[in-house]
């Protein structure tokens, strides 16, 4: 049974990476198993592609090419390792779990204020005064003192999750 194998060029036609993201995962040691022909050209086989696949993924994840790395060795260090994989996969899915609450709290700071900027249009438009209608963003300055006053200094940044809070969000 032959086994596919595969140029540089056909692996960046089949995942969008470039030659030199290629190479570079190579010299890293995040792309393994990869020969050469006589000539010196690289070969990839099944087993480089699907590595290189997990890789990606991996990476699309948040992990850095040294924390792939460090997990492709666990790999190659056999089933005595299953368990530090199963830290590690659960380490980065913590981490990731941790990064969508801070981006729905950024998305919901976006939500508050695309819509006190449709208020201030509305208002705008009833020929009220708009700055009224959501004083956060004033001709005086982002966050009209006498707003922020208001809020009572429920308005703040959590340093932890390093975004900016509302208490309506």
């Amino acid at each position: 049974m032959n086994e596919t194998r595969y140029t540089i060029s056909d692996l960046v036609k089949k995942t969008g990476l470039s030659v030199h993201t290629l190479r570079y995962y190579e010299k890293q040691g995040v792309l393994r198993r990869v020969s050469r022909t006589p000539s010196g050209r690289r070969i990839y086989g099944e087993d480089s592609f699907g590595t290189l696949m997990a890789a990606v993924f991996l990476k699309q994840f948040g992990l850095s090419l040294n924390e792939i790395k460090a997990f492709f060795d666990t790999t190659e260090q056999g089933p005595e390792t299953l368990s530090k994989r199963l830290e590690m996969l659960q380490r980065f899915k913590a981490d990731t779990l941790e990064q969508l609450d801070k981006w729905n709290a950024c998305l919901k700071l976006a939500d508050f204020f695309i819509n006190g900027c449709q208020q201030a249009i509305q208002a705008a438009e009833k020929g009220e005064n708009p700055d009224a209608a959501f004083p956060m963003l004033t001709a005086e300055g982002f966050a009209h003192a006498a707003f922020m006053k208001k809020l009572n200094g429920k308005l703040g940044v959590d340093v932890k999750a390093g975004v900016l809070r509302h208490p309506e969000c």
